[in-house]
């Protein structure tokens, strides 16, 4: 909860954004967004995230996945994919933080960023 109200304090100070004025920008309460910031508030809707990094001009899918929520698209491309197989093996593996290390991240990141080529 904190690193989501951290994270948005950090882009809103470096777009050089007040909270009155992102508040106004995206259609919230200046408050609400102070209360995120400080963690006295639970990071906001998938819907509000949106129009906050509209607002920011960031990734709104990094932000949500900061806020501890996976992107409503996300899930709809995990449910349209047929390779249930696949599927699996990846969810059961990384249910456990320790089975998956910073280097094998790092090598799935590789794979997935690679051409087409390289997948084979």
């Amino acid at each position: 909860m904190a690193e989501f109200g951290q994270m948005l304090k950090n882009i809103r100070k470096e777009k050089a954004i007040s909270q009155r004025k992102l508040g106004e920008l995206a259609g919230i309460d200046f408050t609400y967004i102070s209360k995120i910031e400080n963690g006295t508030q639970a990071p906001p809707s998938e819907e509000t995230i949106r129009k906050i990094a509209e607002v920011l001009n960031v990734d709104a899918h990094k932000l949500i996945l900061t806020a501890n929520k996976i992107p409503s698209d996300y899930q709809e491309s995990i449910l349209k994919n047929k390779d249930v197989e696949a599927l699996h093996v990846f969810f059961e593996k990384i249910q456990d933080p320790g089975r998956v290390n910073p280097k094998m991240w790092q090598k799935i990141i590789e794979v997935l960023n690679g051409s087409d080529e390289q997948l084979g």
